[in-house]
């Protein structure tokens, strides 16, 4: 009886705090209080992609200064983002990183997106946080029994601090000047409560100023990277006409793997003239095949592998709709992504020694002229894997100089 008693009394302890419902209807246009409602919406919203769309795309035309627009998706992966930050750190230093007029990152690309924004100033900072000492306790297990009452395995507080530290005020002034070229850096979500992603315009937030676009700002991103199931959601406080609501947010990758525009927009004919042409370029934080394991039988090996599954299969699924898209508006296409014959020890070990792999990866195979790849090559790569024994190497996504940046 007496330990029935603490049970009970250290589950109540445990307990969340209550929540403001959730708005009642799927299209409400709903904002964080003081931000305008434009700076989020559902990427299924026709509508409203009829009425603004058009309009963002000739800003990023003219910021492309006559130039093919660039375009970056930035896709999840967890510890694998490690992987894209390498290699848009080495496109750098080897001085082939464009600058690109539209960004858009889930989940742990959704991290890496502000820097990739940013550009090559920002690569010292780029490579602390990916490469150095500040994500070797981010998995922080709760006490054992309060994942009962509240969601999530690992405690939300070390994800908070480590995109806090990097995402300084600075990195919302700077945010904020390249928006005001008619730059476009979008993050996504996905809404528990609505089931849907979520589009964030990271330059809208950033330019309404002060600390509560940094506050949004960072609690964007960390919803975004918030693996459902691993991490606890993020509650987003938002009004719509006077009345207060909250908002379970979380991996964006849960919803969308990567987006290069919002979702409707890649499978509706909406008239995107202005795209024609644009090089896009995709970094998949992931594999898109894999050996045959033997799965371990405990909790972390299950979750990891069946993320890593689930996120493999829409990459793949995403990444031919992506090249459908590319296709009706003669843009180039090309994408990275970490080859099967890459052993690593799977997107939830954030370990120095993992971490630090996969950087250094993706490092050398931009300096080395071997990231980017076509559909076609990864496609027959694939198949001439599939066909092997296992085997493991550092092969890089394409032959050197396959591809031009």
């Amino acid at each position: 009886m007496l330990a029935s008693v603490l049970l009970a009394g250290l589950l109540a302890s445990c307990a969340l705090p209550p929540r403001l419902p959730a708005p009642a209807t799927l299209a409400a246009r709903v904002a964080p209080p003081g931000f305008r409602p434009s700076v989020c919406f559902l990427s299924d919203n026709q509508a409203y992609l009829q009425k603004h769309l058009n309009a963002v795309v000739q800003a990023v035309r003219a910021a492309a200064g006559g130039r093919a627009v660039r375009i970056l998706a930035l896709s999840g992966g967890g510890a694998v983002g490690s992987f894209g930050a390498g290699a848009l750190y080495g496109l750098a230093q080897a001085g082939r990183l464009p600058v690109f007029q539209v960004v858009t990152g889930v989940s742990a690309g959704a991290l890496i997106a502000p820097f990739a924004f940013l550009g090559r100033t920002w690569d010292p900072e780029l490579r602390r946080a990916f490469d150095g000492t500040r994500a070797d306790h981010l998995l922080r297990l709760r006490p054992w029994l309060t994942f009962l009452v509240r969601p999530g395995f690992y405690r939300g507080a070390p994800l908070r601090a480590l995109v806090s530290h990097f995402v300084t005020p600075r990195m919302i002034r700077a945010v904020a000047a390249a928006a005001a070229k008619g730059r476009v850096l979008l993050v996504g979500t996905t809404d528990l409560d609505k089931e849907e992603p979520v589009i964030w315009n990271m330059g809208m937030i950033a330019a309404h100023g002060g600390p509560a676009a940094r506050r949004l700002f960072i609690r964007v991103l960390v919803a975004s990277a918030s693996i459902a199931g691993i991490f606890p959601p993020v509650l987003i406080h938002v009004e719509r006409d006077g009345r207060s609501y909250d908002e379970m947010q979380v991996d964006g990758s849960t919803t969308v793997p990567f987006f290069i525009t919002p979702e409707i927009a890649q499978v509706t004919p909406l008239r995107l003239p202005a795209l024609r042409r644009a090089r896009v370029y995709v970094v998949i934080n992931g594999q898109l095949d894999a050996f045959a394991k033997t799965v371990a039988q405990t909790p972390l090996a299950v979750l990891s592998r069946s993320y890593s599954a689930a996120v493999m299969q829409a990459a793949r699924q995403n990444l031919a709709l992506s090249a459908e898209f590319a296709h009706r508006y003669h843009m180039r296409l090309r994408f990275t992504f970490l080859p099967m014959t890459f052993a690593y020890d799977g997107s939830l070990d954030f370990s120095r020694a993992n971490r630090k792999a996969l950087f250094a990866y993706g490092e050398h195979c931009a300096r080395t002229g071997q990231l980017w790849t076509t559909l076609a090559q990864a496609v027959a790569a694939g198949q001439r894997a599939a066909t092997e024994a296992p085997r493991h190497s550092r092969q890089c996504p394409a032959p050197p100089a396959h591809v031009s940046p």
